[in-house]
Parts: C-alpha cells; structure tokens; sequence
C-alpha cells in the first residue's frame, strides 16, 4: 500500500514539474538560459512520472 502512495506521490511530482517548466518556458522565451533550465525540469519531469508508473 505504501508503495502505491509513493508511486502516486512521483507521478503528480512529475506532473507538478511538468506545469513548472511550462511556465518557466514561457517566460524564457528569449534567452537561451532559460529554455536549458525549463529542458532539465522536463527531463526531470520524465524521470519521476517513470519513476512513478515501474513502482505502481
């Protein structure tokens, strides 16, 4: 059960990052820093809703 809690904990992590990088690539639009930094939050993203769905 518990492993089910933290699956679902990864997963809206991921989706939580997901909002965040949208975000930040919205506002980035311009400088190349910005956009780098929002592609690691979707990387990271990637990782935990995965991380998420092999532990469900």
């Amino acid at each position: 059960m518990t492993g089910s809690y933290a699956a679902a904990g990864l997963v809206f992590l991921g989706l939580f990052l997901l909002g965040g990088a949208f975000s930040l690539f919205r506002q980035g639009s311009g400088s190349n820093s910005m956009r780098a930094m929002s592609l690691m939050l979707v990387l990271c993203a990637a990782m935990a809703i995965g991380g998420g769905m092999m532990r469900w």
